[in-house]
């Protein structure tokens, strides 16, 4: 099932998760995708509760980044 979350940024247009396959996908105002694949559902969730959802997103990229760099 897939989840839409509207995020307060004048770069993301919204993100889409699928919790069947554990990816988060970045929709952008350019029309650009980004496809971020393993985000656990804990961190959906977390993204969802944040103030700040915008900065917690880019929390999460980086750790992904960083986990796939090593």
């Amino acid at each position: 099932m897939s989840n839409i979350l509207f995020v307060a940024s004048k770069q993301i247009s919204y993100l889409m998760y699928d919790d069947n396959k554990h990816e988060l996908v970045a929709h952008y105002v350019t029309g650009e995708t980004k496809c971020y694949h393993s985000v656990s559902a804990s961190w959906y969730n977390r993204l969802q509760q944040s103030e700040n959802q915008y900065d917690e997103f880019i929390l999460l990229t980086q750790s992904l980044l960083e986990t796939s760099s090593s």
